[in-house]
């Protein structure tokens, strides 16, 4: 008794009790025992308990019509005790059936006593994944309390000895672009920061002020190697500084911590990134810098920031990152004669963790390339370095075949639209979602405005094009359960085989019909509503069931990396709580109508 009913505990909405609550029920709740079949609820009729599933099934039902199905964990009779109204439905057990009874007045004081509690009953499906996400931040937050100071996040001082003229110092300090001096002392360190300047500039001739240590704070307040993040900014701000260098076991200065990057990594690193990239001189500069927006999604997903924003975040490092390396590695020749473009989810602004490389490049007609070869290997293995895995289908800049000049390209896309293979219809896909992130943009903007040309004039294509949302079926099978089966996979689902692609394919589609320009599937949707295909009730029910799946695609993805797993687009049923379950379904159920909706949009079942 005592171990299911910490069990209980854990899960929603029994969380939100505290101990004096959680002994109420302890007190007062019954375990009970009901065989196939039995009847709990009629319609009609208003419960006299609260259900708890500890094991079994029970089926919901209006007239001989499933509604719904409860298993392990779940709850029901809430409302209908909540409102004091008869069920609408037929509770009977479908599974033989153990169970917690929560007498109704117990039940009605719980209610009464605690809000949460009381709200989770009607909460929308979003409302329960943010109670989900608050609920995991609290658990992992202490993690990052435990994040140290390396070099990653440190600025190079500029250091000058004690004895040199201020003038000197002053011009070393502009030379190095910093904002503060560190001054080296026969015994320790100081500092000379604006506020010394202004002592400087008011006083020097009154105090013949001359050299640099005449006018540096002494002694500094520094931290050693490998202090905790959280301590140093406790010290930060208890002491009002904004620059703190840090010392190395010889107790030397090698570098500076400021306060605006240890904010900005409690809030999500975004910052540090940027600066780094900005900043940045050569390849490795980039590499190291890149290599920490992994650190920064896994910040921002304990946080329970939603997924889509992550992605865009994600997104725009990404594209600062691409122009650098853009910079640095493409010979200037070939600055205003190609354009480096992203394809896939990397194109389409979707791409969080680092799954596969999708890139290309146009050539300006008549451009000549020199050193093609070797140059684009050099890019690709530079993204190796970064963490990108190469793409298994070859759509990188390294395959001729996407990396040519607008003729050939357009070449391309009159044959994908006149006499499509199916391979054809894919490269279509990955094209469409292109973004031109370096180089002559004016390159991709005209083949862009070609495609769409091309597409006004041979309508017939595209339900051709859209007929690939049904290339999977859902997982969610007779009675809302649940279909697994993949060989190697017992109780998981591929996420993206069965929900994503779908979604992101038939907004895709519709996109394309509707001249619609913007890459990102989120915006793509805000534009069909815009366009009135779609009102914003199934805009609104599309962007929650694309926020879901994405959400839950990376938890599982970030579980995995965590355990050193290789990631892929499975989720386990196994893993996944009774409120996670109810929310993949409402998704499930969301994208299931939309395909349908496209499917008759569309006249697919006239497609052969």
């Amino acid at each position: 008794m005592i171990a299911l009913f910490d069990n209980l505990k854990t899960h929603l909405p029994f969380s939100f009790l505290d101990n004096e609550y959680l002994k109420l029920i302890e007190n007062n709740a019954q375990i009970a025992y009901y065989p196939k079949d039995t009847l709990l609820i009629d319609e009609n009729v208003i419960p006299s308990t609260f259900f708890v599933i500890i094991k079994g099934i029970v089926e919901a039902k209006n007239m001989e019509e499933l509604i719904d199905i409860y298993q392990n964990d779940d709850v029901f009779a809430g409302i209908e005790l909540i409102k004091n109204k008869p069920s609408k439905y037929r509770y009977s057990v479908y599974e033989e059936l153990i169970c917690y009874e929560i007498p109704r007045d117990v039940f009605l004081e719980l209610c009464q006593k605690n809000v949460e509690f009381k709200n989770y009953f009607f909460s929308s499906i979003v409302e329960r994944i943010t109670m989900l996400k608050e609920r995991k931040e609290s658990a992992k937050m202490a993690d990052m309390m435990l994040t140290r100071v390396d070099n990653s996040i440190l600025h190079t001082a500029c250091i000058v000895d004690h004895d040199m003229p201020i003038i000197d110092a002053i011009t070393k300090m502009e030379d190095n672009n910093s904002v503060v001096l560190i001054v080296k002392n026969a015994s320790g360190y100081g500092i000379v920061t604006d506020a010394n300047m202004r002592k400087y500039i008011l006083y020097r001739e009154e105090k013949n002020l001359t050299k640099i240590s005449q006018i540096q704070t002494y002694p500094i307040i520094s931290i050693p190697e490998g202090e905790l993040l959280f301590n140093v900014l406790l010290l930060m701000t208890g002491h009002s500084i904004k620059h703190l260098p840090v010392l190395n076991e010889k107790e030397e200065v090698i570098g500076l911590l400021e306060l605006i990057d240890l904010l900005s990594h409690f809030a999500n690193q975004s910052h540090i990134i940027h600066v780094q990239i900005e900043k940045a001189s050569d390849i490795s500069s980039v590499i190291a810098a890149s290599k920490r927006i992994d650190s920064m999604i896994n910040t921002l997903h304990l946080k329970g920031v939603k997924s889509r924003y992550i992605a865009k975040l994600v997104s725009e490092m990404h594209k600062k990152m691409y122009a650098k390396l853009f910079k640095l590695i493409f010979p200037k020749e070939w600055h205003d004669n190609c354009t480096l473009i992203l394809l896939g989810s990397e194109g389409r602004g979707e791409q969080i963790l680092k799954t596969d490389q999708d890139n290309g490049l146009i050539f300006k007609e008549g451009f000549e390339p020199k050193d093609q070869d070797r140059i684009t290997i050099k890019f690709t293995e530079t993204l190796d370095e970064i963490g990108f895995p190469r793409c298994k289908g070859n759509v990188m800049l390294i395959n001729p075949k996407w990396a040519k000049n607008t003729q050939a390209y357009k070449d391309d896309i009159r044959r994908w639209i006149s006499s499509p293979t199916n391979k054809d219809l894919i490269d279509m896909s990955i094209f469409f979602d292109t973004f031109a992130v370096a180089g002559n943009i004016a390159l991709f903007t005209e083949l862009r405005d070609f495609l769409m040309a091309q597409i006004r004039d041979h309508q017939i294509f595209l339900p051709h094009f859209a007929r690939a949302i049904e290339s999977f079926d859902s997982p969610l099978g007779l009675f809302s359960r649940f279909v697994t089966g993949d060989e190697g996979h017992k109780d998981e689902i591929d996420i993206k085989k069965g929900a994503l692609f779908a979604l992101i394919h038939g907004v895709r589609a519709l996109s394309l019909e509707h001249g619609i320009y913007k890459t990102n599937t989120t915006e793509r949707i805000k534009a069909l509503n815009d366009i009135g295909y779609m009102n914003k009730e199934d805009a609104s029910d599309l962007l929650e069931a694309l926020e879901v799946i994405n959400t839950m695609r990376l938890h599982s993805q970030l579980e995995k990396r965590e355990k050193g797993i290789t990631i892929d687009n499975y989720i386990s049923l196994k893993s996944l709580s009774k409120l996670e379950r109810d929310i993949f379904k409402e998704a499930l159920k969301t994208v299931e109508a939309f395909k349908k909706r496209v499917s008759y949009h569309f006249r697919l079942s006239m497609v052969s």
